[in-house]
């Protein structure tokens, strides 16, 4: 019998994480000779699929179309077991911000969506098992299935990093977009406003608004594919880069994709101890420093040399390794 991924969302009209880790998932499945059911061909290949052991279905929307209730429902007479993958539980958490007419349409039919997903799978899977609690502590009237995490994963893995130039002006990156009200960009701001003469600092991000951000400072401000990313590390000379997100019952519960970019890179950063990545990378991780304490993480910097660094970037390349697309692919066989 065959495995499938189903792709709710159409991949043409999505962005970002959601997108990547479809994307990505959808290469592995490939590889793999199985089925993919995506946009322009739900339909007839709902119908067409016999002797299907496994079902994945990737979410990572607001809503399912009618199409998709109609050809999951098939999937599900047909299948032994049914994964469904849930993004993320913002509208949960946060339901006081869904106050308009469009925004609470928008809520209404996530909350439909879901209760219909939870009702045909058999198994859910969530970036975090403490999502997946909090999703069903939260919406007591869903048919309650066994759940487990399947986080995001790491890609196109750096073979050989290149160690920055010690003996040169260092510099510091913040990767992604600064739009979301908790990116916690600001204390990336207070950073160079404080350190702009000790290194140099740079942001990639393809948000429209930086200039008007970043007056008055030293930042460098560029957008490149992600596979430029590593280059531009090196030309840079860039040593470390920031996730300034900071704690909160949202940021707790998920996994932001750039945690895993900067471990395909082996490129150390700071970030607050958020559960899942605290969970990911173990106490052994020294970057883990408080966001409000700039000169802590301008003196964690002064007191790392060369050999120490060394040993970070190998730390970060064994955690990349383990937490492969290929590594997602084999959870979900397991689950």
């Amino acid at each position: 019998m065959n495995n499938l991924l189903y792709v709710i969302p159409n991949l043409n009209k999505v962005s970002g994480g959601p997108k990547t880790r479809i994307s990505l998932l959808k290469a592995v499945f490939l590889n793999k000779n199985e089925d993919i059911i995506e946009k322009g061909n739900k339909f007839k290949k709902s119908f067409s699929t016999n002797k299907i052991n496994i079902v994945y279905i990737e979410s990572a929307t607001n809503r399912i179309s009618l199409i998709d209730v109609f050809c999951l429902f098939l999937l599900r007479l047909r299948a032994k077991k049914v994964i469904v993958f849930i993004r993320d539980i913002y509208i949960e958490l946060f339901p006081e911000e869904f106050t308009t007419t469009r925004s609470k349409i928008t809520l209404i039919f996530n909350r439909l969506s879901n209760f219909y997903l939870s009702l045909i799978a058999t198994q859910m899977v969530f970036p975090t098992l403490k999502m997946g609690e909090t999703f069903f502590a939260k919406n007591k009237f869903y048919k309650k299935r066994p759940y487990t995490d399947l986080p995001p994963g790491t890609y196109n893995i750096l073979e050989n990093k290149v160690k920055p130039d010690f003996t040169k002006k260092m510099g510091i990156l913040y990767l992604g977009s600064t739009k979301y009200k908790n990116s916690g960009f600001d204390k990336f701001l207070d950073f160079e406003n404080k350190y702009r003469n000790n290194y140099n600092f740079y942001i990639l991000s393809g948000d429209n608004n930086l200039e008007e951000k970043t007056q008055n400072t030293s930042i460098a401000i560029s957008k490149i594919p992600r596979n430029s990313i590593p280059d531009f590390v090196d030309t840079n000379n860039i040593a470390y880069a920031f996730h300034t997100r900071p704690r909160n019952k949202y940021d707790d519960l998920t996994f932001p994709i750039k945690v895993f970019d900067f471990l395909s890179f082996q490129l150390p950063f700071f970030t607050e101890k958020h559960i899942p990545v605290e969970k990911l990378l173990s106490n052994q991780y020294q970057l883990f420093a408080s966001m409000n304490n700039l000169e802590e993480i301008h003196n964690i910097i002064e007191g790392i040399d060369t050999k120490e660094y060394s040993l970070i970037i190998d730390f970060l390349k064994e955690i990349a390794i383990n937490n492969t697309y290929q590594k997602r692919y084999d959870r979900i066989l397991e689950i």
